[in-house]
């Protein structure tokens, strides 16, 4: 992959440590109460939800019906959520077999910016 200054960069990927409720284990999982930690493990819940319904639907009717999930949880806003190709990160307009994909979110709640992400194949 080459960044936008054509400099080359490696990505060097690493398992995600996760709480007892999927929540990725983070430092900014301190600034959260504890109903918040709990409650911001819809994050993972819905990722993986995403990657379910990646085997039969498209990118772009994964991410309306994440957006959705989203819309009506009080204290969360979410960011983004994209689905991109694991080996570019350019945002995946129609699904290739012979692609590997991952979808990635960022989700403030009460302030705090939480992040995931998950393999999809």
């Amino acid at each position: 992959m080459v960044s936008k200054l054509n400099i080359p960069v490696k990505i060097i990927g690493c398992p995600i440590l996760r709480e007892s409720n999927g929540l990725a284990m983070s430092s900014r999982n301190e600034r959260l109460s504890e109903k918040d930690k709990q409650f911001a493990s819809i994050i993972y819940k819905t990722i993986s939800k995403a990657k379910m319904q990646f085997k039969t639907k498209s990118a772009s009717m994964i991410s309306k019906w994440v957006n959705n999930q989203f819309k009506n949880i009080p204290d969360f806003e979410l960011e983004y959520f994209q689905i991109a190709d694991e080996a570019t990160l350019l945002p995946c307009i129609r699904k290739n077999k012979s692609k590997q994909y991952r979808a990635f979110i960022a989700v403030y709640i009460n302030k705090v910016r939480l992040i995931d992400t998950i393999s999809l194949n």
